[in-house]
């Protein structure tokens, strides 16, 4: 079962990557196969927030090509949520949703999203 990283689904996303091609190829040979982390949609978050574009869509689109190790659907897509929705950070959104309700932080943002937050006052 092999590990997409990031380069992967941006040559799926867009028919003029010079990886395009090369990306459908292994996509169709490794179907139902492929993987990934959420160190993987971070990076993807990243990138989609620079070009303008929603990372809810952009999530949902890789979990529909990749089984995503090491955190859950849900808290992902809400990390993409926050991003698109309530306009926190990528690193904070993705902090917000894995955190189980609970974080240790000085920053306020997460008491917005409803995280009970230990931290300086």
């Amino acid at each position: 079962m092999p590990y997409a990283d990031t380069d992967f689904f941006l040559a799926i996303a867009n028919s003029d990557d010079r990886l395009n091609l090369w990306a459908i190829k292994v996509l169709k040979d490794y179907e139902g196969e492929i993987y990934t982390s959420v160190m993987t949609l971070v990076e993807l978050s990243l990138v989609s927030v620079r070009k303008g574009i929603p990372v809810e869509g952009m999530i949902a689109s890789v979990l529909s090509i990749a089984e995503l190790k090491g955190a859950s659907r849900e808290s992902v897509l809400a990390a993409a949520h926050y991003i698109d929705h309530e306009k926190t950070g990528v690193f904070d959104s993705f902090h917000a949703s894995l955190c189980g309700g609970e974080i240790i932080s000085s920053d306020h943002i997460y008491e917005k999203l409803g995280i009970k937050r230990i931290g300086t006052n």
